[in-house]
């Protein structure tokens, strides 16, 4: 479950990412109610077994079994920021209607790792690299974008606008580029390769500002949760 919303006098509207559709909005008819059956099983961050029907303008879920509302992100305020941002994320940058199971498995992967890893912040740096990844949109963090020139060290410039990383003749073509650390974007480039979070990272806080610069650069709308998570590690 990605994000819910209230919806008439006691429904809610619910986006989900699905293994078989992809992401899909449905109503969950009176989950608003006391003692409604579905309260619970439509709270974002609760992966569930949906039976939905498809009416002539929407689809109604019908039947909701919960299968894990992960609690290790319920009890640990930094961790549930985190998990909501992803979910804002997914929820943003995954199409409607087309099935993915790579980023549903993503997804349920993510939030295991926020729940689990010992620092959540580096989990939560690997899960916003393979979302990029997952929907195409990685940029390149150890060569420039413009002319391939590899990565050195020092302070240097990232363009969201250009891709990626670019040479210091090449930042003024930008209005977005700003420097950064090397070792962030060779972190980055790193952990890319990735399946899962690596034990630890270095400048973590610089490595979630070049990511959160990319994902307004992507997506060019508000990212709340995003943003508050990323101010959390500072």
């Amino acid at each position: 479950m990605l994000r819910r919303r209230d919806a008439g006098e006691s429904d809610r509207r619910l986006t989900v990412l699905s293994r078989e559709h992809g992401k899909l909005d449905v109503v969950a008819k009176g989950a608003r109610k006391g003692g409604s059956r579905l309260a619970g099983s439509s709270e974002p961050l609760v992966a569930v077994v949906l039976q939905v029907a498809v009416g002539k303008v929407n689809r109604f879920v019908t039947q909701a079994q919960p299968s894990s509302s992960f609690p290790g992100l319920r009890a640990d305020y930094d961790r549930l920021a985190m998990a909501l941002a992803m979910a804002e994320l997914f929820e943003a940058v995954i199409p409607w209607e087309e099935g993915d199971p790579g980023a549903y498995e993503l997804l349920l992967r993510v939030l295991q790792a926020l729940e689990r890893h010992e620092k959540p912040a580096v989990a939560l740096v690997w899960a916003q690299v393979a979302l990029l990844r997952e929907a195409g949109f990685q940029p390149s963090f150890a060569r420039c974008a413009s002319n391939g020139s590899a990565l050195v060290s020092g302070k240097p410039w990232f363009s969201p606008q250009a891709g990626g990383l670019v040479s210091d003749g090449q930042a003024h073509e930008y209005q977005d580029a700003f420097q950064t650390r090397a070792e962030a974007l060779m972190g980055l480039d790193r952990i890319a390769e990735l399946d899962a979070p690596p034990g630890n990272l270095k400048f973590v806080e610089e490595c979630l500002r070049v990511l959160l610069a990319t994902w307004r650069h992507v997506l060019e709308r508000p990212l709340p949760a995003a943003t508050q998570a990323y101010e959390a590690t500072l």
